[in-house]
């Protein structure tokens, strides 16, 4: 069992136990607003778990910046798109990764276990657009193709 630091709007803790881990989830889950939080391991894998009463998100980056980053595989038809507090920041989830709450805790828990990207999830490569330091970038000039897991050019 992996010991995972978890980070939720400017709260910080220390997770050593499943009883740990189901506490924090539970709260995470009965604050006001859907929100994201993060698990990390010591070696810089993180889990982001979009945490609402309906419906969560996941999304799994290996080694932080080193890693491919992955989101999950929606199981549910709705939403498509929707927002969770990051800090003080609505962060949108990937489009098309809606999973139900009970799948979220089932992944966080087989996080902690592994400290790897939880095998009862199906996931997507999110691909990241490569940084031309000649001409400016914009996210918003770029879009899913979700059948061909490809960025393009709106």
């Amino acid at each position: 069992m992996s010991a995972l630091k978890a980070t939720y709007g400017y709260e910080t803790e220390q997770i050593t136990s499943a009883d740990d881990l189901t506490a924090l989830l539970d709260k995470v889950a009965s604050l006001p607003e859907p929100t994201w939080l993060e698990l990390a391991t010591p070696d810089h894998n993180l889990l982001h778990i979009g945490l609402g009463q309906d419906f969560s998100s996941l999304r799994f980056i290996e080694r932080r910046d080193e890693g491919e980053v992955y989101h999950s595989v929606a199981t549910l038809e709705s939403p498509q798109e929707a927002e969770f507090q990051f800090g003080t920041v609505p962060t949108r989830m990937d489009t098309g990764s809606a999973i139900t709450v009970a799948e979220a805790r089932a992944a966080a828990a087989a996080f902690q276990q592994t400290g790897r990207r939880p095998e009862g999830i199906a996931w997507k490569v999110v691909e990241v657009p490569t940084m031309d330091d000649t001409e400016p970038f914009s996210w918003d000039e770029w879009t899913d193709d979700v059948e061909g897991n490809e960025h393009v050019e709106k």
